[in-house]
């Protein structure tokens, strides 16, 4: 087996067998007067496979097939000595549900205690445990829950699929299990356990207020730098073309000729001007059409909101 690839060990792997059983598995059945279709598994039927043996707490029950268990007892993370019932605590009473004990390719040959890390897929209930300590959770905002019931979920993948939709929901009473008052806490999102940068969530139809807000603002201003513009217009125009009288003798004073590099330059400056308005007109457009409509629109498939999520 140690040449084979991980694919073909995920898919049959009985490394963890002893000696005997694995000369069965690997083709020695004849030799024992076993049938092959007894222990292949094809079709569901009957497999050899190596399954750790459970160290079994005094207070547990367990209901064990294959590599499938439930174990009802008392709060217990890991070995006999974790948990609230490592303690001796009342009020402690658990439901662990595991799958694949001992991850892809356990050894039949080890004893185990219950293991969050490497267990394949779990799920715990607990009457009074550290749920966030016990599957190694990132603090977060909240920090993490100590002596309180909790429900853990661990796999590769979880889905969780409603048919008529998902409620996350919190604080549905004043009281938590303990009759203590309980937290107001909301719900965090912490992908890959890491919680360096977490940050508050935006409500939809705030941001959109507040950007309607800031688009009237920028429309304000716009509309301010636009007059200012078509004022400058104005006064460049009377600049360039300006004359004024002076002193001539022996007539006594006469108009003076505009000057002809500010005419010149005004008349380039006034261009200027005028692609500038264009642009503010363009710009006023854009954000008008663009950036309200396709953005800002409950209709747009660009709407920033989405319709089907919600938090509060």
């Amino acid at each position: 087996m140690a040449n084979k690839s991980k694919n073909e060990i995920d898919s049959y792997c009985i490394d963890g067998l002893p000696l005997t059983m694995r000369g069965i598995a690997e083709g020695g059945i004849d030799n024992l007067n076993l049938s092959a279709n007894t222990t292949s598994g094809v079709f569901g039927d009957t497999i050899l496979e190596p399954i750790p043996k459970y160290i079994k707490a005094g207070c547990e029950k367990t209901y064990s097939h294959g590599n499938s268990h439930i174990v009802l007892g008392r709060d217990r993370p890991a070995s006999r000595a974790s948990g609230y019932a490592g303690q001796g605590h009342t009020a402690c009473s658990s439901i662990d549900i595991v799958v694949g004990r001992g991850g892809p390719c356990p050894d039949a040959t080890e004893n185990v205690d219950p293991n969050f890390r490497a267990d394949s897929a779990r799920i715990h209930i607990s009457q009074k445990t550290d749920i966030d300590a016990n599957f190694n959770l990132a603090k977060g905002k909240q920090g993490n829950m100590t002596a309180r019931s909790g429900i853990g979920i661990k796999a590769d993948a979880v889905r969780i699929v409603g048919r008529d939709g998902i409620k996350l929901v919190t604080r549905t009473e004043p009281s938590n299990s303990k009759e203590g008052s309980a937290s107001y806490n909301g719900i965090e999102l912490i992908a890959c356990n890491d919680d360096t940068d977490i940050q508050s969530m935006v409500k939809g139809e705030n941001l959109v207020e507040a950007l309607q807000q800031f688009e009237k603002r920028f429309n304000e201003l716009s509309s301010i730098v636009l007059r200012h513009i078509k004022d400058q217009l104005q006064f460049n125009t009377k600049i360039a073309t300006h004359s004024h009288i002076v002193p001539q003798a022996p007539a006594g004073v006469l108009p003076a000729n505009p000057s002809l590099t500010l005419g010149s330059a005004g008349i380039q400056i006034s261009m200027d001007a005028i692609e500038t308005m264009i642009d503010n007109y363009k710009n006023r457009i854009n954000t008008n059409i663009n950036w309200n409509t396709r953005y800002l629109t409950s209709a747009s498939q660009k709407y920033i909101c989405s319709k089907y999520n919600k938090v509060n």
